[in-house]
């Protein structure tokens, strides 16, 4: 039986300094977030609304949605990955996607997800720098796609522009960024550092590894849209295809950069402000909110549930899959 250990690099007693200032960008922003909801949600009118869902049929709507998108981020993360080991196999990365992508939800900024470049390494499939320069890759095109589609809601979104004028500097900034980073991922630098900067460089792909990877990026966030879609409309709540980008784009972006583990608080505040901008009355808007919280949970659980179906794989004798671990 194939086993995985997770072990913490050791001699490392020194934090980051860095850490305080992200530790306190969190708490307070999870703080005022829980402030916010505490004093302006009408939580007994929003318990009772949400009362009416259907969430048996929300879970099988959503879990569909998910796992297409976890078919595409396989596929995607194979193209990357494959440009540095051509060897690698779709199923061997499944697994990993499915259980790290869907539980990094819970970790601040989504940085759980790193998870999967040890867990490539401990099987000998990618080294560890190759990993980082895949995963770099992977979040520049997740941030290209997401500003993009703020960009999309702002010009074309009835009003959008008018209400958030100060979005449209930001999702440049974040456009003008990401370009210059891959850009930068196609130096070569001279010096000390060459050597382990050209291993990051080797596993962040091509030109056309990088079109490829954009493609299945805009593919899967298009089924990003779809689940979230599918729970606002579960709440009664319909909004326009322009409207659900930068929806979309302002609540992952502004949860990702509060570093709060699991958005816990961000989103619905941001969600429910987005919501109101539009029209939405407040307890729907808030009972929206919610239902992205929903949506959260139910992507926990089936990361969950292919952890399980892992877990009997081994106990009935079956191989590991590839960088599952236990």
């Amino acid at each position: 039986m194939d086993r995985f250990e997770l072990r913490l690099p050791k001699g490392r007693t020194r934090k980051s300094a860095s850490r305080p200032a992200i530790l306190l960008v969190a708490v307070s922003a999870f703080a005022a977030c829980a402030w916010y909801l505490v004093r302006r949600f009408q939580w007994h009118e929003v318990f009772a609304y949400l009362s009416r869902v259907d969430f048996l049929k929300l879970v099988v709507s959503v879990c569909v949605v998910h796992l297409v998108y976890i078919v595409i981020r396989t596929w995607r993360w194979q193209v990357v990955v494959g440009h540095a080991n051509p060897g690698v196999r779709f199923f061997e990365l499944y697994w990993i996607t499915a259980i790290v992508v869907s539980l990094a939800n819970v970790t601040p900024g989504q940085l759980g997800e790193a998870l999967k470049i040890e867990l490539l390494k401990r099987r000998g499939l990618l080294g560890r720098l190759p990993g980082i320069g895949g995963f770099i890759t992977e979040r520049l095109m997740d941030l290209l796609v997401v500003a993009a589609m703020g960009a999309a809601g702002l010009v074309f979104g009835s009003g959008v522009h008018a209400r958030y004028p100060g979005l449209a500097t930001a999702i440049g900034v974040v456009l003008a960024v990401c370009a210059v980073a891959l850009y930068a991922l196609r130096l070569r630098p001279a010096g000390p550092a060459s050597r382990w900067v050209a291993e990051i460089r080797r596993g962040s792909g091509s030109p056309l590894v990088w079109t490829k990877m954009l493609v299945l990026s805009l593919a899967s966030w298009t089924f990003v849209g779809l689940g979230w879609q599918i729970s606002l409309l579960a709440a009664g709540i319909h909004i326009s295809l322009f409207e659900i980008l930068w929806f979309i784009a302002l609540v992952t972006l502004g949860t990702l950069l509060s570093f709060v583990p699991a958005g816990l608080g961000v989103t619905e505040v941001l969600a429910f402000a987005s919501l109101a901008d539009m029209g939405i009355p407040d307890v729907t808007a808030q009972a929206g909110a919610m239902m992205m919280r929903v949506y959260g949970l139910i992507i926990v659980g089936f990361g969950l549930l292919h952890w399980a179906l892992w877990l009997l794989y081994l106990h009935f004798g079956g191989r590991a899959p590839a960088g599952a671990a236990e």
